[in-house]
């Protein structure tokens, strides 16, 4: 059996590269590939960087599905269709609104794939193939196979994606990624981890784990084994990490020398309407961020911007807070109403949705704003997030912030990536901008 593996684009602008910074490894296809029979053809398309021959000799067509792609993901999908091909869909925003996506393939699989991917597969060949196939959360394969795309690794950014853990305990109302694994966390076999780490070709990890700390003896075990390695690696995860200090010093000593910590706000109602106002139970944020920068780890800060009390305010506030602290990076983002979600559903109620499925609505580009905000406008906040994202990426203030990050690590490698991605992140503000989502262009993205 021949199957075809597909990973769909958000989209670019006519005539421009597809976003540096979004050339990921895609480890979802890699970790599906590794899901396969062994005597499976595999075939795989990156949308991002390559055409797709709809015209290729395939028994399925597997596609994953982010909401930022289902719309690009179901016209893939009518082209496979319409030539006879059976499409088989699945991902987050499979789970999220199944009723939607079944509409444009032969089948769904719901939550993780498990032993389903196998079953699904054997029903196609008896001609008994299912409409809905529905998994457990779960972490189903021991290593992925990253020779899945090969021939486009030189195009990747040379950073290892390798899979720690999903899920989050926390159960924060707009975040898509708790509703699909209803606020609990699921780790892999650090043995396993560890393998797949000594197999890859690029030794700098960004480990994929929604918060990495979330249970504290696996990560104990799991950095006392990462530094035997000797490698470099950056994660996920909460601002908690920096009351165990004992912990914090063993990650920075196993390579560890950045984190991304979804702040999301600085503001309590903010804190409070999201659900994640647990954060203001620790009470000494700023003291806790120092201890994080003490120990010589870097952090990604990253915000969220469309909440009920938020005005221009939020912003000069935010940036002053990220300017006091020097940030290695951050991502000054909107508030994206994600399906399934409770600030979906609540917004939706209100009346605030500007379109009930943005996802989908014609000419939709990236850094539109889907919603209602109670006190500025929609326009206004795609504006200020502009303003204030271009703001912290200005010379002076990445210059400013190089010296800050030379004075916490000496590593030239880290030296080196912190000015690749400022002056990445500078010149990409405007280009994010006006992408539009899930445009049909069949040209090459390159």
């Amino acid at each position: 059996m021949k199957v075809t593996l597909i990973l769909p684009a958000i989209g670019k602008k006519p005539n421009e590269k597809y976003l540096r910074s979004w050339l990921m490894e895609p480890l979802t296809i890699a970790v599906l590939s590794a899901l396969l029979p062994a005597d499976c053809e595999r075939e795989f398309f990156d949308d991002r960087i390559e055409s797709i021959d709809y015209d290729t000799d395939t028994d399925v067509v597997l596609i994953t599905v982010e909401t930022y792609t289902a719309k690009r993901a179901y016209f893939i999908s009518d082209q496979f269709r319409r030539r006879g091909r059976k499409v088989v869909m699945g991902g987050y925003h499979a789970t999220l609104v199944p009723d939607e996506v079944k509409e444009h393939c032969d089948a769904i699989m719901v939550n993780n794939c498990g032993e389903n991917l196998k079953t699904l597969l054997e029903d196609l060949k008896n001609n008994t193939l299912k409409k809905e196939y529905i998994g457990t959360p779960c972490i189903d394969y021991k290593m992925a196979d990253r020779s899945i795309y090969a021939k486009q690794q030189k195009k990747y950014l040379p950073v290892s994606l390798v899979e720690t853990g999903r899920g989050c305990f926390h159960n924060c109302e707009f975040c898509s990624i708790s509703k699909y694994y209803d606020s609990k966390y699921i780790h892999r076999e650090v043995a396993d981890i560890i393998a797949e780490m000594k197999s890859c070709r690029h030794k700098l990890f960004f480990l994929v784990d929604d918060s990495i700390f979330s249970n504290k003896e696996f990560a104990r075990e799991l950095f006392t084994e990462i530094k035997k390695l000797k490698v470099t690696w950056t994660t996920q995860i909460t601002l908690d990490i920096a009351r165990d200090e004992e912990t914090l010093r063993l990650m920075k000593e196993s390579g560890c020398e950045m984190v991304l910590i979804g702040f999301e706000s600085i503001n309590s109602g903010n804190l409070k309407q999201m659900n994640k106002e647990w954060t203001q139970r620790l009470g000494e944020r700023d003291e806790l961020i120092e201890t994080i920068h003490k120990v010589g780890i870097s952090i990604y800060a990253s915000f969220v911007f469309g909440f009920d009390e938020d005005t221009e305010e939020s912003f000069q506030r935010t940036l002053e807070f990220t300017k006091r602290h020097q940030f290695f990076v951050i991502a000054f983002n909107h508030l994206l109403t994600f399906p399934g979600t409770p600030t979906y559903n609540e917004f939706r109620e209100e009346g605030r949705l500007i379109s009930d499925k943005w996802w989908l609505q014609d000419g939709y580009t990236y850094g539109t704003i889907s919603f209602i905000p109670k006190r500025i406008t929609a326009e206004e906040l795609r504006n200020l997030c502009r303003k204030y994202k271009m703001e912290f990426f200005r010379f002076g203030s990445i210059l400013k912030r190089g010296s800050t990050c030379f004075m916490r690590t000496k590593k030239l490698f880290i030296n080196f990536a912190y000015w690749y991605i400022n002056i990445l992140f500078h010149f990409e503000v405007d280009k994010r901008i006006g992408i539009p989502v899930g445009e049909n262009l069949e040209e090459k993205i390159r």
